[in-house]
């Protein structure tokens, strides 16, 4: 199911022990065979290469291996949660996210991905639940400001969309998908000059940035103002 308007930022891929979640996360591994835990560990690791590779079966079998070894391995879960989601289980994905989340309740990117698969479900007090979450702990999130926004675009409730996108363009000025996002507002308010502005900025961050969905996302509202001043 898509949504009727707006870009979700790309789903966050994380491996703890690559990118340093919180210390917390893997703390209860202490109680495990040691060899287990960093076999399931290095399962998780050679999962992600797989994912990559969008080889997601081999990817799911790996992380599933993981988790018999070692139950409390928030990584595996969380990732599991990532495959789940490109293999189109979005209740697997929602219930790994959450046991990622039951371990650990300050994994940021556990909340923004659950929160982006509801938001995808246009299950939107579910997503604002988990972006919100985000921002008590940071209001500075770019990624969960974006994502609210967009629920308060696909509510009609444009002066909070406005500022959740302002506010995300204000903590992180390259950010190809908020400028995106603002100027889908702007159509729906009928400021054409200002959203053309809007997504113009997109295309050039997004083409920057190799960002090939935002880019051609743009371009394609781009095309549409211009045909359409």
């Amino acid at each position: 199911m898509q949504l009727k308007k707006g870009l979700i930022l790309g789903y966050i891929l994380v491996i703890c022990q690559i990118f340093g979640c919180s210390p917390d996360a893997l703390a209860t591994s202490m109680v495990l065979n040691k060899s287990a835990s960093a076999l399931s560990q290095s399962l998780v690791q050679m999962a992600m290469k797989k994912n990559e590779q969008g080889n997601y079966i081999a990817a799911l079998n790996d992380l599933n291996e993981a988790i018999r070894l070692d139950q409390k391995d928030i990584d595996a879960y969380f990732n599991r949660g990532l495959i789940y989601y490109h293999l189109h289980s979005t209740e697997k994905a929602i219930e790994d996210f959450s046991i990622a989340i039951n371990l650990n309740n300050n994994f940021v990117e556990a909340y923004v991905n659950r929160g982006n698969i509801y938001l995808e479900l246009e299950d939107y007090s579910m997503a604002m639940r988990d972006y919100n979450q985000v921002l008590n702990s940071n209001p500075n999130n770019s990624l969960a400001l974006n994502n609210l926004g967009l629920v308060y675009l696909n509510l009609g409730e444009y002066q909070k969309a406005d500022k959740y996108f302002k506010k995300s363009i204000i903590v992180q000025p390259n950010y190809p998908d908020a400028y995106f996002n603002q100027g889908l507002l702007l159509l729906e308010l009928n400021q054409k000059k200002n959203a053309l502005v809007s997504f113009q900025k997109a295309m050039h961050l997004s083409k920057t940035q190799h960002n090939l969905e935002v880019y051609q996302a743009a371009r394609e509202e781009l095309a549409k103002l211009n045909k359409h001043p």
